[in-house]
């Protein structure tokens, strides 16, 4: 879903990427304590609700009309005294948990983003949020106590688990999916945390770990680039893994007969000016490579990618699928995709996670309802059944909040909608000593079922 996931990409490089880029602006007006009048406020929530009714396709697919009118009524019912932008923001934020939809998406004005970058400091650790706790995977700051795999008990006095209730209840999601909105807070916690919770000079920080238990440390904030600067100097060797070169990536060993496919996007944009890569050409020189090369066993990789063209989707499953199928049916997009003469008949095993979003979900989607494919990872963070995106993009008019609202509707399949992803055949559960020590646990044990069924 192309124009999804350019406003995505727009957003994060926006908004939120915009925070680790320096010198975008050489002198930013922006007063972070501003307030604005009860009537602008007013004004702002009604352009909100208004675009809401006007453009949502499928607005009252998770709460009825009813329960969504009283909420919003409510919402509007606290604006009873002048605010802040960020005071705002996390008010209008709730609507996330009441929409439910993954395409439509409120984020800080990008004269907030500017003004942050060129002044703010942030919480200078990378983390990972394991069964609701929160770990520190990379520890960015001066700090020399606080190890990977510690668990955060609490940070500024806040616990932990409240911290994150109050990020994840304002989180965007696909119905009643968790794992999009743990993947998004595992990969900007810091800006997202600085969102809700503001940009103190120091954090006091209790912890645990091997070494130590319910221990209280006092940190110093930093700024964006004294974050990246740590990060490189104590995880180069991690930041080069995390970081490939290529989109797509191909890897084949033929004794074996098992083969990698590792996609990032499917936005051939995305592929074009940061790979260098041509998805039409490289999928098909890769199709062409497994069926020459005789390979039975294809482990696809899908993690992290958030979607991107239909049409990029559609290519890929008509190198996958057995039969044919109806994409999208009742739609502008619908087509009924037959599989090429070429398509891989092998076994195939499916990489998913949180981060497999929008049309990656769409697409998983249908192997799952061919039965085309072992899934292995965590639920998909895209609805299986139905979906809503073409977003269009607006400002609210007094605060400049960020809004993008969905247009469109999409029935991907014609199943009792529960509300959640592709669930996967064989869930991993990950420890946090495999996420620090960059163990590929889902690749390890598709690796395994299919070596099992060689002997």
């Amino acid at each position: 879903m192309k124009k999804k996931y350019k406003l995505i990409k727009l957003i994060f490089s926006v908004s939120i990427m915009a925070f680790s880029l320096t010198g975008i602006c050489q002198k930013i007006i922006y007063n972070p304590n501003q307030l604005y009048s009860v009537n602008e406020l007013q004004d702002d929530f009604k352009f909100l609700r208004t675009n809401l009714e006007k453009n949502h396709p499928n607005l009252h697919l998770y709460t009825s009309k009813e329960k969504l009118s009283f909420f919003l009524d409510s919402l509007y019912k606290c604006i009873t005294r002048p605010l802040s932008e960020m005071d705002f923001y996390n008010l209008i934020t709730l609507i996330n948990s009441k929409l439910k939809d993954g395409h439509t998406m409120l984020l800080p004005s990008e004269e907030a983003g500017n003004y942050f970058n060129e002044n703010a400091r942030f919480f200078p650790f990378y983390i990972k949020i394991l069964n609701n706790r929160l770990y520190v995977n990379m520890n960015c700051s001066t700090d020399t106590l606080i190890s990977e795999g510690s668990e955060i008990l609490n940070i500024n006095k806040i616990p932990s688990k409240d911290i994150l209730d109050y990020l994840l209840t304002r989180q965007i999601r696909d119905g009643n999916n968790q794992t999009y909105p743990i993947w998004i807070m595992t990969n900007y916690f810091k800006e997202y945390f600085s969102f809700s919770f503001g940009h103190p000079d120091k954090f006091h920080i209790t912890f645990k770990s091997k070494e130590y238990e319910n221990k209280t440390v006092t940190i110093d904030a930093l700024s964006k680039d004294s974050i990246r600067f740590y990060r490189k100097l104590k995880y180069n060797e991690r930041d080069s893994i995390s970081s490939p070169k290529q989109g797509i990536i191909f890897e084949t060993n033929k004794q074996s007969g098992i083969a990698l496919l590792s996609i990032k996007s499917f936005d051939p944009d995305i592929l074009n000016s940061v790979y260098h890569q041509s998805f039409d050409n490289t999928i098909k020189e890769i199709f062409d490579n497994l069926n020459k090369g005789n390979i039975q066993n294809l482990i696809l990789d899908l993690r992290d990618n958030q979607g991107g063209d239909f049409e990029t989707g559609k290519l890929l499953l008509s190198y996958l699928l057995l039969r044919p199928i109806k994409y999208l049916p009742k739609s502008n997009n619908k087509e009924i995709i037959i599989p090429k003469p070429n398509s891989y008949k092998g076994n195939l095993y499916v990489l998913i996670n949180g981060g497999s979003f929008s049309s990656t979900a769409i697409l998983c989607s249908y192997l799952e309802a061919t039965k085309r494919g072992f899934f292995i990872g965590e639920e998909t963070g895209g609805n299986k059944i139905i979906i809503s995106g073409d977003p269009i993009d607006t400002i609210l008019p007094n605060t400049k909040i960020l809004f993008s609202v969905s247009t469109t509707g999409y029935v991907i399949r014609k199943n009792r909608n529960k509300g959640r992803g592709v669930i996967p055949n064989y869930y991993t559960n990950i420890s946090i000593d495999n996420v620090i020590t960059d163990s590929d646990i889902p690749k390890q044990i598709a690796l395994d079922i299919i070596l099992k069924q060689l002997k």
